[in-house]
């Protein structure tokens, strides 16, 4: 688990004042203890991406939201597509042929 510090020491341009608003606007979700809030490599990877929309990329506050959930739909998505993939790869060969040639029929690609 990272302490506050450690997400402002390894975030460029992350201050404290911005951390907390994005932990209350809920753009940061840190596990909450009793003795103090931690946050995840996720988090930390979450304020770099904040901090790089809004300060490289240029995107407004208002956008970041949007952008996030975006984001996070993605990724979302690429986890149901790996257990899938991952379901398919137990079926027996004569079945994952089937289901090759309808995708490919279906979506005019090569598999």
């Amino acid at each position: 688990m990272l302490s506050e510090q450690d997400l402002l020491a390894r975030v460029e341009h992350l201050t404290v004042t911005r951390l907390r608003v994005w932990v209350q606007q809920g753009w940061i979700r840190p596990v909450d203890d009793k003795s103090a809030q931690g946050f995840s490599e996720a988090d930390l990877a979450r304020a770099a991406l904040i901090c790089n929309l809004e300060d490289e990329l240029g995107f407004d506050e208002e956008d970041v939201p949007v952008l996030l959930n975006l984001i996070d739909q993605i990724h979302g998505l690429r986890s149901q597509l790996m257990g899938l993939l991952k379901a398919l790869d137990e079926l027996p060969e004569d079945v994952r042929s089937t289901v090759r040639v309808r995708i490919a029929t279906r979506s005019k690609i090569d598999l």
